[in-house]
């Protein structure tokens, strides 16, 4: 591989491992610092975890739904940049065809695809997609009729998903459980900005106003 191509393989996982990871912590604390019942509800599920271990994190659900709804409404990246290797057709589900020529560059809008009501609104997730519900990931599980296609792409999908997936999941699980155990948190607004660089964050570098859970209800 050429010496360019590392370099810029070099930059995208650096920006990963940082940014993204960084932006996927402070937006779980974004909304849950304005929503006291889902912050309660993920307390309950972490209180009792004393070692951060992967296999003690997956047993705490809720903290999981919440990491699953902040991705999906608020990811870390606005956007997937991706070029065309070959020329190739894209069909639709509705049988609408695009041809896509080799070379052109492409950028999978994320953001918006995790917004988009028809996807992820109502009708298919029983809460509105602008939503902050993590409730919603735990109403599919216990549904059968949920197609195993419904997911977000906050970390990209198919041959080119992000390498660090479950290492930022294990991170940021870590970092927002441990800040929940330790305290209450609220925001000075009930509602919230959004500014996009290398990754999307929160426009007021999230803010919040802690509070020391009192002692002996957290170790």
């Amino acid at each position: 591989m050429p010496d360019e191509s590392l370099r810029g393989n070099l930059r995208v996982f650096l920006a990963g491992a940082l940014e993204a990871t960084t932006s996927y912590a402070c937006w779980a604390i974004t909304h849950l610092a304005r929503s006291t019942e889902d912050q309660q509800k993920l307390y309950e599920a972490v209180k009792d975890i004393h070692e951060y271990t992967p296999e003690n994190l997956k047993q705490a659900k809720y903290l999981g739904y919440v990491l699953d709804e902040t991705l999906r409404l608020t990811p870390s990246l606005y956007f997937l940049p991706r070029q065309g290797t070959a020329d190739v057709w894209v069909q639709t589900t509705d049988s609408r065809r695009m041809f896509i020529p080799k070379g052109v560059h492409l950028l999978l809008d994320v953001w918006h695809a995790n917004r988009h009501e028809d996807h992820w609104g109502v009708a298919k997730t029983g809460h509105p997609a602008l939503c902050f519900a993590p409730q919603r990931w735990a109403e599919m599980d216990a549904r059968e009729d949920v197609p195993k296609d419904l997911m977000h792409f906050g970390f990209g999908f198919g041959a080119r998903i992000c390498p660090g997936q479950h290492l930022g999941q294990l991170e940021s699980a870590l970092v927002v459980g441990a800040l929940v155990k330790l305290f209450s948190f609220t925001a000075p607004t009930s509602d919230y900005q959004t500014k996009a660089g290398v990754s999307t964050k929160p426009l007021d570098g999230t803010t919040v106003e802690l509070t020391r859970r009192p002692t002996g209800t957290q170790n």
